[in-house]
């Protein structure tokens, strides 16, 4: 079996109001992506912004520490 491809899809400028907003999801695809974020919010998106798709390495972890 093949291994599935996904990448990381980034919406910047998303629904905007008073400023842009922002929205990601990770798929395999872009109608797999918007479905994602409609399903998360709950309601349709009327106005996505602009797109930016990223290629997943998985082997890249990243991390920060928590401090006062």
């Amino acid at each position: 079996m093949a291994k599935k491809e996904l990448k990381l899809f980034i919406w910047t400028n998303f629904s905007p109001d008073y400023s842009g907003g922002l929205a990601f999801a990770i798929a395999e695809n872009e109608t797999a992506a918007r479905k994602a974020i409609e399903k998360d919010r709950g309601y349709s998106v009327y106005d996505w912004g602009d797109l930016e798709i990223r290629r997943i390495d998985w082997r890249v972890a990243r991390s920060v520490s928590g401090g006062s």
